[in-house]
């Protein structure tokens, strides 16, 4: 595909690996092949035509469009934001332990990506009780309820 920087594939890559997709089921679900998406994800966008660059940009909710014109208006590069996590395992040393009251709580450290950077534990996305999105802290602000007990 034409009119794609490195920076934009740089971003599905970005994308594709906070999914936990690896290259081969990416391009077992769109139908081309791993060897073409590792090309484009390294810069060389002609490697997919734009039926293929839309079907991925579908599959990881990228809005081509939308990073074109950020980087052609901020002349920076594109970004694609990736969600945040934490570790669910209260052992993990990503979690750090603290009482308040006599009650114990967990200071959680927000990771991007889909795994544990420390653990390997597939990292919560949301409030577990109310589904609400995370903050930093012990608590959930929306239901007041412990990310880790």
């Amino acid at each position: 595909m034409q009119n794609v920087s490195k920076t934009i594939c740089q971003a599905f890559k970005d994308a594709r690996r906070a999914l936990g997709l690896s290259q081969s089921v990416l391009a077992d679900e769109i139908g081309c092949h791993q060897e073409a998406i590792s090309m484009f994800e390294r810069g060389n966008a002609t490697k997919l035509s734009e039926e293929y660059v839309s079907r991925i940009a579908k599959r990881l909710g990228i809005d081509i469009k939308k990073l074109q014109d950020e980087e052609e208006n901020s002349g920076k590069p594109a970004e694609v934001s990736v969600s945040v996590g934490y570790c669910p395992d209260c052992e993990c040393p990503s979690n750090s332990p603290y009482t308040v009251g006599g009650r114990s709580f967990y200071r959680i450290t927000l990771q991007k990506g889909i795994y544990c950077a420390h653990c390997g534990e597939v990292l919560e996305k949301r409030c577990p009780s109310c589904g609400a999105a995370l903050n930093e802290g012990a608590c959930c602000t929306m239901c007041g309820s412990r990310y880790i007990t």
